[in-house]
């Protein structure tokens, strides 16, 4: 693997909230990322990379990581890890990402179950056959 290009790890993903990266950057990482990069992984890799424990980090973050990766892990008919069930990873008021009426319309009623269950909701178009998923889930 280069050096410039981290193995991929789920805990890679919260770096950048403690390097203080801005929102966007994160939920880059998170939303579009970390699905393409855990989908050209092998089925054992996949299953490797969801044994690791994500630490908490104290923000929504933390259940937008959760839902992302009980998502993937559902679409690659994986088991999610246990940590995702945490009850940290949970927002009591639901965070939809965009700030534009539309999308967020949209991504309340085009959302996977995962996104839904923790309550950080990101754009439908953010998550498409493109980003390794298996099949399109926004209209």
């Amino acid at each position: 693997m280069s050096d410039l290009i981290p193995a991929f790890r789920l805990s890679n993903y919260i770096e950048g909230i403690a390097d203080g990266w801005p929102d966007r950057d994160i939920q880059r990482a998170i939303v579009c990322s970390l699905p393409r990069r855990f989908h050209a992984l092998g089925r054992e890799e996949q299953r490797k990379t969801l044994e690791e424990r994500v630490p908490l980090t104290g923000t929504r973050r933390d259940a937008l990581l959760a839902a992302m990766v009980e998502h993937v892990a559902a679409r690659h008919d994986l088991e999610p890890p246990e940590w995702v069930h945490e009850r940290e990873r949970f927002l009591e008021d639901t965070w939809v990402l965009s700030p534009v009426p539309v999308i967020r319309r949209e991504a309340l009623m085009f959302a996977p179950a995962a996104f839904l269950r923790h309550g950080a909701v990101p754009d439908p178009k953010d998550l498409d056959s493109r980003g390794g998923e298996t099949e399109e889930w926004a209209p």
